[in-house]
């Protein structure tokens, strides 16, 4: 039996005592209560050893389990490094390519435009913009002169016209001043005949009644 058998013996002893008058004390087996002290004397021993081993066995495991914790931590930690590493050696590739492209990339372009300042080819572009901005000026220049064309002549007819207007109005006044002036001096003509005429007959009329004269 072992350590723990032994002691629920005891407390089975001591249950199926008999309790004693006085002082609540019971009255029990000693003779069993001895046996089985003795067997816990003798067991105990096996029961820490194998108590021992447990913990042992355990202790085992525990460190077992660290241990193999400790190895998978370390193996992900050395994976994520390899990782890391590989993905930082690809971007750098990737870096270093898409550098050496881009300038690659630069230097054709470079190339191309000096091929194309070699072949004039800008220039010719240049000289077409240069046509293109020429024409457009000559362009506005000509309806700015076309413009201004019109307006002198609208303001040359304007003037024309109103200068024949002064004109012919000045001849109409001048017309009647004349027509005015000649009937004015008719009419003083015409009263200087009639009074001539009328002073002549008097005249002619005295001149008979003084000498009898015909004439």
């Amino acid at each position: 039996m072992n350590v723990q058998g032994l002691l629920d013996k005891i407390e089975d002893t001591l249950d199926v005592g008999t309790k004693l008058p006085f002082g609540g004390k019971i009255a029990v087996d000693a003779d069993t209560i001895k046996q089985c002290v003795e067997d816990i004397r003798y067991d105990l021993p096996i029961e820490l050893e194998k108590a021992q081993e447990v913990v042992s066995h355990h202790h085992n495991i525990i460190t077992k389990a660290n241990n193999e914790a400790s190895s998978i931590v370390s193996s992900a930690q050395a994976e994520a490094d390899g990782i890391v590493n590989n993905a930082k050696e690809k971007a750098l590739n990737i870096a270093t390519s898409a550098e050496t492209n881009a300038q690659a990339t630069v230097d054709a372009a470079t190339e191309k435009a000096r091929q194309l300042v070699e072949t004039s080819e800008i220039t010719q572009a240049a000289h077409a913009y240069a046509d293109r901005i020429r024409a457009q000026a000559e362009n506005e220049a000509a309806k700015i002169l076309a413009n201004a064309k019109a307006q002198a002549e609208a303001m040359l007819l304007d003037a024309n016209n109103q200068a024949n207007d002064i004109k012919s109005k000045s001849e109409k006044w001048a017309t009647e001043i004349r027509t005015a002036a000649t009937e004015f001096v008719e009419d003083i003509m015409r009263n200087s005949d009639e009074v001539l005429s009328s002073n002549i007959a008097e005249i002619r009329k005295a001149r008979q009644s003084l000498f009898g004269d015909n004439r």
